[in-house]
């Protein structure tokens, strides 16, 4: 940072997955925000460095990185260019609304492969490098979706959200021994491109659904990862976080 002044992020490195566009560049500008270097990891390499930037523009440390978080290979040539990582946050994944009936076998897995197979593979690798340090943060990107099923989007996302959360549990049994935090934050419908291509009366009906009548944005959405990613979050792990005035509450 240029300001000279100590953030609670300082000395950390964040990676981003699903970085360069939406909720995840919100959840890029909030950690930068709070001092950490931000790594935007996207497949889309030119959005991506237009992100890092940005933040670089506004003095912060940034960059942007190449990965397929679906791709072992592509996950583990990530990290060996990275190093240590003590921030890691699952955002990348893909949402389709279609019904059951009209999704191909192909489709299927391909949308499992990116949102719960890459969570596996980029919290796997982190969590390898967190242990001999004895502390880091793992954030996954779930979805109100998960707990409800899919009142817009598909099955195939929803069932793979629903992996996400539990694998999440899974993780920070497993995790808490080495002081490693993991959590997950189930956000509801946002304001993005993709809610945005669904259509203003589809949007609408929606909206109303919803206690609070609106939908959230995706600062709301960085918000909640920015704390859990910070130690006043220290003794949260397993926590499943919603963001979704009130459409679920458990």
């Amino acid at each position: 940072m240029t300001t000279g002044k100590t953030m609670e992020l300082d000395g950390s490195l964040a990676v981003v997955t699903g970085g360069a566009r939406g909720i995840g560049k919100a959840i890029c500008r909030a950690l930068a925000r709070d001092g950490a270097a931000v790594v935007v990891a996207d497949m889309k390499v030119d959005e991506a460095e237009a992100t890092a930037g940005e933040l670089r523009s506004s003095g912060h440390e940034a960059r942007a990185e190449a990965v397929d978080v679906a791709d072992e290979d592509s996950v583990k040539a990530l990290y060996e260019r990275l190093g240590d990582v003590h921030i890691l946050v699952n955002n990348a994944g893909i949402c389709r609304m279609i019904p059951i009936l009209e999704i191909e076998v192909e489709e299927w897995d391909r949308i499992l492969a990116v949102n719960l197979r890459g969570t596996f593979l980029m919290s796997r690798e982190a969590f390898r490098r967190m242990i001999p340090r004895g502390r880091g943060h793992i954030i996954s990107i779930a979805s109100a979706a998960a707990k409800i099923g899919g009142l817009a989007a598909g099955a195939h996302y929803s069932a793979s959200k629903a992996g996400v959360i539990c694998f999440t549990k899974s993780l920070a049994l497993q995790a808490a021994p080495y002081h490693i935090n993991v959590n997950a934050v189930c956000p509801g419908p946002m304001q993005t491109e993709m809610t945005d291509a669904w259509g203003e009366e589809t949007n609408a009906a929606f909206a109303e659904k919803i206690p609070w009548k609106a939908y959230g944005e995706p600062d709301d959405v960085a918000e909640a990862v920015a704390f859990l990613a910070s130690n006043r979050a220290r003794y949260i792990t397993g926590e499943v976080l919603d963001v979704n005035g009130g459409l679920v509450m458990d």
